[in-house]
């Protein structure tokens, strides 16, 4: 296990400088699988010229990761390994972890950077969404470490909630993509009710 969260550190960092994979984002309506919802996505637009529309705004300096998701969420989850610290410079994080290391689950809160980081240029392998009626995006990514799929939320201006999945080859990208979304949204419900 030791040697998992130093990989999913290092899968974390390079998730924003991987490849792109077919993911895009265009001007068309996606349709989450996992969480059976639809909502619709547009070109990219810098936060400084549209205003970033929430229901709520939450400051997410002090919060603690490893409290975002239940126990009963994690197991629904499959995430039966203790939840550990997984911090990054800036952004405190916490892995969580099958018994069966197809996938790993890992929270980080950044209040360091908005969502404008994903948004403000196209790319590729960024999809918009929203995730609990906060603008959201889908970043998939391929390494050499292995592959990803984050789901990153904007919940304050210059602060994000980022929520990745992460296999080491055993999970393809696609899937992880759909696993990480319900996490997601856990997560953000989570976070509105504290």
């Amino acid at each position: 296990m030791r040697r998992a969260v130093p990989l999913i550190a290092a899968l974390a960092l390079l998730a924003g400088c991987s490849q792109p994979t077919d993911g895009s984002a265009s001007g068309a309506t996606t349709t989450s699988a996992a969480a059976g919802r639809t909502s619709a996505t547009s070109a990219p637009t810098s936060a400084s010229e549209e205003p970033s529309r929430r229901p709520k705004t939450i400051n997410v300096e002090g919060v603690d990761p490893c409290a975002l998701l239940t126990d009963a969420q994690r197991t629904q989850f499959g995430l039966n390994r203790p939840p550990q610290k997984d911090d990054q410079p800036g952004k405190p994080g916490c892995a969580m972890n099958r018994e069966d290391r197809k996938h790993s689950i890992a929270i980080y809160l950044d209040s360091t950077k908005g969502i404008g980081t994903y948004t403000d240029s196209p790319r590729p392998d960024v999809t918009k969404l929203e995730v609990g009626g906060f603008p959201a995006v889908l970043v998939e990514s391929t390494t050499a470490l292995g592959l990803a799929c984050s789901v990153d939320i904007d919940v304050s201006d210059g602060q994000l909630v980022d929520v990745q999945a992460f296999s080491l080859g055993d999970t393809d990208v696609k899937t992880l993509c759909r696993l990480v979304q319900p996490v997601a949204d856990a997560v953000v419900a989570n976070l509105v009710s504290k």
